[in-house]
């Protein structure tokens, strides 16, 4: 199981935030702090998109944090600089969000590098386009927050060939109660949004994020039920 703790633009551009985010992600049990690396041009137009940026400017921080409290930095990649970053500090692993999910010649820039990519896809019953390693696809909505009434993922995670979205689950959810039933359906990969204070109007993230009381639940628990399934 690998658990990824969502950090994002939750450090509002303060650098001692985004530390403090990282020791409590390890503290929680997450094995990956993940945060946004964009490049010149922010993405889309919510509350927050002016922190987006703060990472590239950490980025070297951001890995000696890491390295610090043993927990592995990883990011997700919009930009042939934000790739130019991840690998100036050797991040071992990358994520694609599903904004650029469609993109081919920049995903193919990243798959490049040979090293496991992350791929967030939200279409049902979409076969993807590039099959096998070092592409693992993960299901998630493109709802933030995602209420339950509306919440869909597929009935079985894992398939070794990866062709299927379902090797793993990216939450927006309140809570992670969603998260344990993709576990027991046989996700390896769980990504939930993590937050200081639930109350913070700052970005839209706050509101859905787990606590890191409620992170340290969900691996928890979701190590145990992957053991039992």
């Amino acid at each position: 199981m690998i658990f990824v703790a969502e950090i994002g633009s939750a450090h509002k551009g303060d650098k001692s935030l985004a530390f403090e985010y990282i020791r409590q992600s390890a503290l929680a049990g997450a094995d990956i702090a993940k945060f946004q690396l964009f490049g010149s041009h922010p993405l889309g137009s919510e509350k927050g998109k002016e922190f987006r940026n703060a990472p590239m400017e950490w980025i070297d921080s951001l890995a000696e944090w890491c390295d610090y409290h043993s927990i592995e930095l990883m990011a997700s990649i919009w930009s042939m600089e934000g790739l130019e970053a991840a690998r100036s500090v050797g991040m071992k692993r990358y994520k694609i969000a599903h904004q650029k999910f469609s993109d081919t010649p920049f995903v193919h820039a990243v798959l490049e590098d040979g090293k496991e990519t992350f791929i967030s896809c939200n279409q049902r019953g979409v076969i993807v386009p590039w099959s096998g390693p070092p592409a693992r696809y993960i299901w998630c909505s493109a709802d933030y927050p995602q209420y339950p009434q509306d919440l869909w993922m597929p009935d079985e995670f894992g398939d070794p060939r990866g062709y299927i979205v379902n090797y793993g689950y990216s939450s927006h959810v309140h809570g992670y109660a969603d998260a344990l039933i993709a576990i027991a359906r046989g996700a390896q990969y769980i990504e939930k949004h993590v937050t200081l204070n639930k109350m913070d109007t700052s970005i839209r993230d706050h509101s859905f994020a787990l606590s890191f009381s409620e992170f340290r639940q969900m691996v928890d628990v979701g190590t145990e039920i992957a053991r039992l399934t």
